[in-house]
């Protein structure tokens, strides 16, 4: 017999997870909490996920797909690594100013050490970096001595990094501005020129 799904109660029970991880942590954000949150009973969310763990799992690949998705619509329109970077850094920064716990989440999750990418999300990504590397190499804007990690690194960990410790307010309490992002963009292609 196929499962009733509610999309409106599906979206709620996700929702209430990215905001409980981002919250209170992986640890504490519940089941019961997140349905409770939800509004929904936590046998509801069940059907869906055997567990926590199997939901967040599934939120990250979400968001991850999502990424790399962008990147490869990003590359079909740029013909260089700087329009890449560029487009990519506004891309973090709008999900910053219309969805702040989802670069929260992404960020917390990006460096819990009990996930990880999926292997098929990491081969699409390793074979995105991979192309931007040869642009950048072709266009002299990537040092020959880079790797796909290190394009990774600039390209997707250091644009949330940025934003999630302006969020902690480390430093600034200011909001994210256009100020900022155009020095991500710089700080990442200094960074890939070597």
């Amino acid at each position: 017999m196929a499962k009733n799904i509610d999309e409106s109660k599906l979206m709620r029970i996700k929702e209430a997870a990215i905001e409980l991880i981002v919250e209170k942590g992986y640890g504490e954000a519940s089941i019961s909490a997140i349905a409770a949150k939800a509004d929904v009973a936590a046998g509801y969310l069940y059907r869906f996920y055997p567990g926590k763990r199997e939901l967040v799992t599934d939120l990250l690949d979400v968001k991850i797909r999502n990424i790399a998705g962008e990147l490869e619509e990003i590359m079909e329109s740029c013909n260089t690594i700087s329009e890449v970077i560029e487009s990519l850094v506004n891309y973090f920064f709008q999900l910053a100013a219309r969805q702040p716990d989802h670069i929260r989440f992404l960020y917390s999750l990006i460096n819990e050490y009990r996930f990880s990418i999926l292997p098929g999300q990491l081969k699409r990504i390793s074979d995105l970096c991979s192309k931007l590397l040869n642009i950048g190499r072709c266009t002299g804007e990537i040092s020959e001595s880079f790797s796909e990690e290190e394009i990774f690194i600039m390209a997707v960990i250091y644009p949330i990094g940025f934003i999630n410790v302006r969020f902690k307010q480390h430093f600034s309490a200011r909001p994210l501005s256009e100020t900022d992002k155009q020095r991500v963009v710089k700080l990442c292609m200094a960074a890939l020129k070597g």
